[in-house]
């Protein structure tokens, strides 16, 4: 996917920052919404996580692989 080993890293750590505040908002949205509201929007949540991980970080760890971070599943 990302040719230059540095923008791969770059790329890699932002987007695995993202979805650490992406999880982090779930806890947020728990404790301040219904069950009902928290449901869609985990829902939600997933999806774009999963997106990222799929589209973006398992790309550049596959072909990057001394970026993987440790105990990352592939």
């Amino acid at each position: 996917m990302i040719e230059d080993p540095k923008t791969a890293k770059y790329v890699l750590e932002l987007f695995l920052n993202i979805n650490g505040q992406m999880d982090q908002s779930v806890v947020t949205v728990a404790k301040e919404t219904s069950a009902e509201e928290c449901k869609a929007y985990k829902r939600g949540v997933g999806y774009v996580m999963y997106e990222v991980f799929e589209k973006i970080i398992v790309p550049i760890c596959k072909r990057h692989p001394s970026l993987k971070p440790p105990g990352l599943e592939l």
